[in-house]
């Protein structure tokens, strides 16, 4: 019997142990990988960004010779398609357009929607990361 308290105290002893020593460095560890994804998502945040620049520009080019912004990618020469977007052209009229990135960035059912106009300052209509 006394063996068996002996085994029972000293696996008390190593699990306290064990929380004091090593379960810290695991929580850290679990909030730097946290840490990870976020700035990979954000990574993948940048192509939307940089895809819409370049569908401004080719916009403002467009309507510069033509009096009129266009629906249609082929006109303005360029894929709206990324590694993790899509461009869509939601509003092209006389004088203001709407073009949409959107993509589902981290596979959760949630698109990431980034919006650019006329004014060229690319936005986060809907933020993907915020909805994990």
């Amino acid at each position: 019997m006394k063996k068996l308290i002996l085994i029972i105290v000293l696996v008390i002893i190593g699990y306290m142990l064990y929380n004091y020593f090593f379960a810290p460095a695991r929580e850290e560890a679990i909030e730097i990988g946290e840490d990870v994804v976020a700035e990979t998502y954000a990574a993948r945040q940048v192509e939307a960004k940089e895809m819409l620049r370049k569908a401004y520009q080719a916009q403002e080019s467009f309507h510069s010779q033509f009096g009129h912004y266009t629906y249609k990618f082929d006109s303005l020469g360029i894929e709206p398609e990324g590694t993790f977007y899509e461009l869509k052209i939601k509003i092209a009229k006389i004088t203001n357009f709407e073009i949409r990135a959107e993509g589902n960035i981290d596979n959760d059912g949630y698109l990431d929607i980034w919006v650019i106009t006329e004014n060229g300052k690319p936005y986060n209509l809907v933020n993907d990361i915020e909805k994990n």
